[in-house]
C-alpha cells in the first residue's frame, strides 16, 4: 500500500476516493472506537479494510496520537492511552451525520472480525456546530436534557472514563469512592470540548460493537438534543432547570464549586 510519512512520523495511506464535501452541513460529527485486537488481527490487512471503508486517507501511528496539521481530516488507527498496552482506537474523519451512520456499521463489523471489546472500551461521539462564530454552546442545558431522557445511564458506569456528568454533585460519596477506587482516572461521560463541540462517552462495554441498533438510535437522540440545546428554552426545560438548581442549592460548598467549574467554565 502506498503511503507518505507526515512530520510527526505518522504514515498516511493514500486513498483515491473522493472526500466527502461538508460545506453545506450545519452540524459535523466524528467517532472514536476503542477495541483490543484478537488472534486474527493483522495490521496490514486491517489497514487495507480501513482504506476500503474510508472516504479519505488513513493515518496510522503505532506509538502516539497523530498530531500533524489537519490530522483530524483523515481516518486514524492509533494506540489508546486509556486502555492496556495493546489497546487500539479508530477515529473517523470529521463527517456528516449520514456518513457517520455508515462508519459505525462498517467499523463495528471490522472490529467483530479482528478484535473484541470489554468493560474498558468505549465508543465516543463528537457533535459540533459547523460554524464556530457566535456559538457558545450551553453544556448544562445539553446535559440536563440528555439526563432527563435517560441517555446518561443506559450503558451503566464501566470505568473511570464514563462517570455520569450529572453525578457531579454527589460523586464523592462513599459508594462512588468505592466504585472509582484503583481506576485510571475520573472522566465524565459528556464533555464540552470547545464552545461549539461536545464529546459523548456514554456508550461502550462488553461487545458494544455488536449493538449497532442501540448506538444508531442514541446517535440520533443526541443529535436532536444538540439541536434543541441551540434553540430557545421551552417551558418544560425551564421547569427542569429550576428543579435541578434547587437541588444544587442544598449541596456542600465544595460540591457547588465542582458543579460550577464543570458546567459554567469560561474558555
Amino acid at each position: 500500500m502506498e503511503y507518505i510519512v507526515e512530520s510527526d512520523g505518522s504514515k498516511r495511506y493514500l486513498v483515491t476516493k473522493d472526500k466527502e464535501l461538508l460545506e453545506s452541513e450545519e452540524y459535523l460529527f466524528g467517532c472514536e472506537f476503542e477495541f483490543y485486537p484478537n488472534e486474527k488481527y493483522n495490521q496490514e490487512h486491517f489497514i487495507e479494510r480501513l482504506c476500503l471503508i474510508s472516504q479519505s486517507d488513513v493515518v496510522v501511528n503505532d506509538i502516539f496520537v497523530p498530531s500533524f496539521k489537519n490530522a483530524t481530516n483523515y481516518m486514524q488507527l492509533k494506540p489508546d492511552i486509556s486502555l492496556d498496552s495493546n489497546g487500539l482506537e479508530i477515529s473517523t474523519p470529521i463527517c456528516s451525520y449520514d456518513k457517520l451512520m455508515e462508519y459505525i456499521i462498517e467499523i463495528n463489523s471490522l472490529i467483530e472480525q479482528y478484535g473484541y471489546t470489554n468493560d474498558d472500551t468505549g465508543l465516543h461521539i463528537h457533535i459540533s456546530k459547523a460554524k464556530k462564530d457566535g456559538v457558545n454552546f450551553d453544556f448544562y442545558k445539553f446535559a440536563l436534557l440528555c439526563n432527563d431522557r435517560g441517555l446518561l445511564d443506559r450503558w451503566g458506569t464501566r470505568n473511570g472514563y464514563c462517570i455520569n456528568v450529572m453525578s457531579v454533585i454527589n460523586y464523592n460519596t462513599k459508594r462512588d469512592s468505592k466504585v472509582l477506587k484503583n481506576k485510571k482516572g475520573r472522566v465524565w461521560n459528556l464533555e464540552l470540548v470547545s464552545k461549539n463541540r461536545v464529546e459523548i462517552r456514554t456508550m461502550g462495554g462488553v461487545d458494544y460493537h455488536l449493538k449497532n441498533r442501540e448506538i444508531l438510535q442514541e446517535l440520533t437522540e443526541y443529535r436532536d438534543i444538540f439541536r434543541e440545546t441551540l434553540d430557545r428554552d421551552t417551558q418544560a426545560f425551564r421547569a427542569l432547570k429550576r428543579e435541578h438548581l434547587e437541588m444544587v442549592k442544598s449541596a456542600s460548598d465544595g460540591e457547588k464549586i465542582g458543579f460550577m467549574k464543570l458546567f459554567f467554565r469560561n474558555d
